[in-house]
């Protein structure tokens, strides 16, 4: 996994696999969470540097390596996003792994967001920040605030899910820049937890 965040969603992630790692019998390696460094900005860039990365270590599909890309929505504009998936797919003949979008929309914030709170109209991200700010008074970027949302996690998923079916049936698309607001973070927590429990 990786994050163009420099703390935020690696603390977050992190936090998530050694909890759901704790008193479990693991029969696999952890999935990693890696951090994109800050000169790979913006999702095209991201992409390209996790297939170089893939090259280079030897990543692969046939192997049951999975490769997720954390992207904010907020700093990428419309035909950055569309590239980004262009260049995700992989291919047929395996010289380029297939990377998994965790696209959050208009960014990762949202995810802690909807643990306090279902929110349907279109946020900038000043705007979430002050949201944040209601719930968590002392809210600041790349602090670790897994404790406190923790407990609420089942109702973030429930609210994210519906965000994802209220812009299904608008026919907007997840990963795309009109999805604001949206987050697809509870998937793949779900896939790590898949991943590491084996089921």
């Amino acid at each position: 996994m990786f994050c163009e965040g420099l703390k935020t969603e690696k603390t977050y992630f992190e936090r998530y696999k050694s909890k759901i790692c704790q008193g479990r019998c693991i029969r696999r390696k952890l999935p990693e969470v890696k951090v994109i460094p800050s000169k790979n900005c913006g999702a095209i860039a991201n992409i390209e540097f996790i297939n170089s990365y893939a090259r280079n270590e030897g990543v692969s599909d046939r192997d049951g390596d999975c490769l997720i890309c954390v992207i904010d929505c907020d700093a990428n504009k419309s035909e950055n996003i569309n590239q980004a998936i262009k260049l995700a797919k992989g291919n047929k003949n395996g010289s380029k792994i297939k990377v998994n979008i965790c696209l959050s929309n208009p960014s990762f914030e949202l995810w802690y967001l909807l643990h306090f709170e279902l929110c349907d109209k279109p946020l900038s991200q000043e705007g979430l920040e002050a949201k944040l700010k209601n719930y968590i008074s002392d809210y600041k970027k790349n602090v670790d605030y897994y404790d406190v949302l923790e407990k609420d996690m089942e109702i973030a998923m429930m609210h994210a899910e519906y965000l994802k079916k209220h812009h299904f049936e608008n026919g907007i698309k997840l990963l795309s820049i009109e999805s604001n607001p949206s987050t697809m973070v509870p998937y793949f927590l779900k896939h790590i937890q898949n991943f590491v429990i084996g089921q």
